[in-house]
């Protein structure tokens, strides 16, 4: 085993180059002095070793048992500790490049976007689904060569329907999240589209349990390039109530 939990040699030994070559790329970025490119993210993706989560039920399309997804930043454990996961203490440049895209690019209105965490996801479809635990809005973009793979968003959704197929289509929106940054509630009703070809999408979001954090979480958070919110943040001042 490598030395994040449940990490084989074999994606130690492919995370290791993730992280090698996403600091180069970081360095070259900064010595051009240019934006961190898709490019850049794309490639640290696919050498990125994903692991096979078994955890993510409420996304896991119907009749597999696992997904490609990690998480990285700030997580709350099964056991209610708060905490960085194991491979954003390890791989710390494949946290803060993915961290710069976005910097790189924040609309100036939404200059007020906080975050925590990141979600990694490689060649799934989530299903229809409400994140439960989220804090604020999310952004969202896909990487990749594919087709289709929209995210398919209901964002007058207000959680009272309890069977979420029971949904309007026509209340659904279709975002293009291969050829642009899509801001969204992820407690609101959202879906992948089914898709052709290799994708890679990052969800960057703030976690509920993010002010519970100890003081030396948050700082290497911040260090890292997340914009970490503070105590009494309105979780609605990007989001309609």
């Amino acid at each position: 085993q490598g030395k994040c939990s449940g990490e084989s040699l074999i994606m130690r030994a492919h995370r290791l180059v993730a992280q090698r070559e996403a600091k180069s790329r970081l360095e070259a970025a900064e010595r051009e002095k240019r934006m961190v490119s898709d490019e850049d993210v794309l490639e640290t993706l696919k050498q990125w070793a994903f692991a096979k989560n078994i955890t993510r039920v409420n996304v896991t399309p119907d009749g597999q048992d696992w997904v490609w997804s990690d998480t990285m930043g700030l997580l709350r454990d099964r056991c209610g500790n708060i905490h960085l996961t194991p491979s954003t203490v390890t791989y710390p440049e494949v946290v803060a490049i993915i961290n710069k895209w976005l910097h790189d690019r924040l609309p100036a209105d939404m200059a007020a976007f906080k975050w925590t965490s990141l979600n990694l996801n490689h060649n799934y479809a989530a299903k229809l689904h409400r994140d439960g635990n989220n804090f604020g809005p999310s952004f969202i973009k896909a990487f990749g060569d594919f087709k289709k793979g929209e995210l398919n968003y209901w964002p007058e959704d207000d959680r009272t329907t309890d069977q979420l197929e029971d949904l309007d289509d026509k209340d659904k929106f279709k975002l293009d999240i291969k050829n642009g940054l899509a801001l969204f509630n992820g407690n609101c009703a959202h879906s992948v589209e089914d898709f052709e070809g290799q994708r890679f999408s990052i969800v960057y979001f703030t976690v509920r349990c993010f002010d519970g954090a100890p003081e030396h979480c948050k700082e290497r958070l911040r260090e890292l390039g997340m914009r970490y919110p503070e105590t009494g943040e309105d979780r609605y001042a990007l989001l309609r109530e």
